[in-house]
């Protein structure tokens, strides 16, 4: 299985239950980042300076999938913030290529609103559709199943509210949680992810650059971890739905 994201902390955020449960059932799993998040928000200047945190969010990232049990890693780097307006052509291709080398069952990526409408996100979700449609192209017998990330959006605003009443933090990079998720998840499958919950968690938390004080993933108690991120969902657009499912049977989960 290959996950394919924009930044280090994504591969945790879209499918970091999923990507240990796979990595236990002995499957080989990828991560492919498209850039290295440097310009993303420093948690504390004494962790990371804005002309070092690239470097710092590959070391996060790599250290992320070693406790998700990612077999390889792969790290581009692309410029931040700038994917929507990159040569599309050109990073198609470099995501085929790995497609092609890997030769990935299936492949999971953001949904078309990006989680939170992240310009990067949505770039991706357009890019990988276009490298899988080079890669059917080009050897069509390699044909990979395409899943999506989908975060209901009812989700998020119920654990901030949550975490508000327990008074803990609940900030969310300050975005607003009622911006996370979209109001129909199209049928997606739910994986169980709660055996690998302490794995997720703790490659979420080796983002240490991204995750301040105020943070809703620094001080999450496992109930709420349990409750709220022990299922993870996904829509699968490649090939078209039928009966049978590879990520349900992949991962013993309905």
């Amino acid at each position: 299985m290959l996950v394919v994201t924009a930044h280090p902390d994504d591969e945790v955020l879209i499918a970091g239950g999923v990507l240990a449960a796979c990595s236990a059932a002995g499957l080989d799993t990828g991560v492919l980042c498209l850039t290295r998040g440097e310009h993303g928000p420093i948690a504390d200047e004494a962790l990371a300076t804005r002309d070092n945190l690239g470097e710092l969010r590959e070391d996060e990232l790599r250290a992320a999938c070693a406790d998700l049990g990612v077999s390889w890693v792969k790290c581009y780097r692309h410029q931040d913030a700038e994917l929507l307006w990159t040569d599309s052509a050109t990073v198609a291709r470099q995501i085929a290529r790995v497609v092609d080398t890997s030769r990935p069952r299936a492949v999971i990526t953001f949904d078309p609103d990006g989680i939170y409408h992240h310009p990067d996100h949505i770039a991706v979700h357009r890019l990988t559709h276009r490298a899988l449609e080079l890669v059917a192209a080009g050897t069509p017998r390699l044909r990979p199943w395409l899943y999506e990330s989908v975060w209901h959006a009812s989700r998020v605003v119920e654990l901030a509210q949550a975490m508000s009443e327990r008074g803990l933090p609940s900030g969310l990079w300050g975005i607003p949680p009622a911006d996370f998720g979209v109001e129909h998840d199209g049928g997606a499958i739910e994986v169980d992810v709660r055996p690998f919950l302490d794995r997720k968690l703790s490659a979420l938390r080796r983002h240490r650059t991204q995750l301040d004080p105020d943070h809703l993933f620094s001080a999450l108690p496992a109930d709420l971890a349990e409750q709220h991120l022990g299922w993870e969902r996904f829509r699968r657009v490649r090939p078209s739905r039928t009966a049978a499912d590879w990520l349900s049977a992949a991962t013993g989960s309905r």
